[in-house]
């Protein structure tokens, strides 16, 4: 098994990558897509990836803490703290970003079913307490509660240890996979909101790479590539939250919605797999 604990990263390595993360959706209406040819990738960039994504979390989050936090919100249905709000979404930031690390840099590329539970869960219930939805608050705070208790939260701990290195060969053809997969939705005249769904985590995906690439390996060239994805992420972002408030207003919506996606944002997105 890969030592996650060794060698350890500096703070400010961690810091830059958790500014990366609060900032990889901010839409940049003038970022540019660079010229030139991707970045090469380095040596053993699979492990040093993944240890770093997994380091961030590991020292970041107190659990205990955030059972504490997640039983508040729950009991009292939501809330407004500025301060609890913040704090939640920071640990979920970073529950996230280990779950695309998973996606990006095992070579399963795959998410662990126990940490991808736990991750859906708190933002279903991150949802609910923004948009003020009560009973959701507490049914999905309380399953997620219980999956952070320590009976099941030492099964997330040991499928987030259980990391498989791969080598830059197989991430690249995993990388033009997502690139296809992306390809067959936007040639859609209509899309479902399943294909938003889709397309939008294969972004997020690609954001969280290029967010701990550029932190193990400084370049101009990797920071452009990240305004020009936040650019894309932030406005499927808007769009995923305008989709989540007419669920609300008329429940089933979501699933339902079929529309057709901005041709400026298509083309922005084409420019990544051409």
């Amino acid at each position: 098994m890969i030592n996650l604990e060794k060698p350890r990263y500096d703070h400010v390595f961690l810091d830059q990558l958790f500014q990366n993360i609060l900032e990889d959706d901010i839409s940049s209406p003038g970022a540019r897509y660079p010229g030139g040819n991707y970045f090469q990738y380095p040596e053993h960039l699979s492990v040093s990836g993944y240890r770093i994504c997994w380091q961030l979390l590991n020292d970041g989050v107190d659990i205990k803490n955030f059972r504490f936090l997640v039983l508040n919100i729950l009991l009292k249905g939501g809330t407004e703290s500025v301060e609890q709000r913040q704090n939640f979404k920071y640990v979920r930031a970073r529950f996230k970003h280990l779950r695309f690390a998973c996606a990006n840099f095992d070579r399963r590329h795959r998410y662990p079913w126990s940490l991808n539970l736990v991750t859906s869960l708190m933002g279903h219930m991150q949802d609910a307490f923004k948009n003020r939805q009560i009973a959701r608050t507490r049914i999905f705070g309380t399953i997620l509660f219980l999956t952070i208790l320590p009976a099941f939260y030492t099964l997330v701990r040991f499928q987030m240890r259980s990391f498989l290195p791969d080598s830059n060969k197989n991430m690249i053809a995993y990388h033009q996979r997502e690139n296809a997969k992306i390809d067959s939705i936007v040639r859609k005249e209509k899309i479902t909101a399943q294909d938003f769904h889709d397309l939008r985590k294969i972004i997020s995906r690609r954001v969280a790479f290029n967010d701990t690439f550029r932190v193990l390996h400084s370049s101009h060239y990797l920071d452009k590539i990240s305004l020009y994805l936040a650019d894309i992420n932030g406005e499927m972002g808007d769009y995923h939250d305008r989709l989540v408030e007419k669920n609300i207003s008329k429940p089933g919506s979501y699933k339902e919605n079929i529309f057709i996606l901005d041709k400026k944002l298509i083309n922005k997105i084409v420019h990544l797999i051409r």
